[in-house]
């Protein structure tokens, strides 16, 4: 992503909606420049275009969770994916930063993805060699997330050299946390496939709570975030015997 889409992102972060003419002035480009970067963006899933503007897509939509803090998410996704070895079957959760990681999945070959996100398997799309299970249940419209008691099934049927994760909050005392209670319980049977688990997470997540804890403080065998991690939280995985890599 070019810089001047980043900025454009962010704009749209702090002003929700901006008209064309108002992006080029706060870009000093032309009009004819910005159509084309908001064409590219929307291509992308990061906003959605409006009559003579454009503004991020809703609040639990992936594309824009992925727009927000991209640089950071873009490098964490990019080092997670590097955990996956060929041949690996890994299970992927929704969040920003596991849509990012399948981008750069999706470049691979012989490796089985399974996950309960419409938009994570949509990744591959253009994909040869790398095998996509969808797995069934509610769907959740904004998230493009499948919840509920069928996704315990379909998981007995696969086993997992690797599960990655996202998560919406931590704390020390409470652990990793979802904000959507169905989404956590569909985290918690991910958890109990017994593969070896790895969040991936920016450090902005760090201190702050959501509405249901999904793994406990020393759950986590791997965390994969951002150098803004504090110092504390820092000393605090590497006690509790997680693997931190911060990137």
């Amino acid at each position: 992503m070019v810089e001047r889409h980043e900025k454009i992102l962010q704009l749209l972060e702090r002003e929700e909606e901006l008209s064309v003419n108002e992006l080029s002035r706060l870009c000093q480009v032309s009009l004819v420049t910005i159509r084309s970067d908001l064409r590219t963006l929307e291509e992308q899933n990061f906003l959605v275009r409006t009559h003579g503007g454009a503004s991020l897509a809703g609040t639990d939509n992936i594309a824009r969770r992925m727009s927000i803090n991209h640089k950071v998410k873009q490098r964490i996704a990019a080092r997670a994916a590097g955990l996956v070895k060929e041949g690996d079957t890994v299970l992927l959760e929704a969040g920003s930063s596991i849509a990012l990681m399948a981008r750069e999945l999706s470049l691979r070959k012989n490796i089985n993805i399974i996950t309960n996100n419409a938009f994570v398997a949509r990744q591959f799309h253009d994909s040869a060699g790398i095998n996509v299970i969808l797995l069934g249940g509610k769907f959740q419209q904004e998230s493009e997330t499948m919840v509920g008691p069928m996704i315990r099934e379909y998981l007995g049927y696969y086993n997992f050299s690797r599960v990655f994760l996202g998560l919406d909050g931590f704390t020390m005392d409470r652990g990793a946390m979802c904000r959507d209670m169905e989404r956590g319980e569909v985290m918690r049977e991910f958890l109990r496939q017994g593969a070896k688990v790895c969040f991936l997470s920016d450090s902005t997540k760090f201190g702050k709570t959501a509405v249901k804890s999904v793994c406990s403080p020393d759950g986590m065998d791997c965390l994969v975030t951002d150098t803004g991690l504090s110092p504390e939280y820092c000393d605090f995985f590497r006690k509790a015997g997680t693997e931190l890599v911060c990137v």
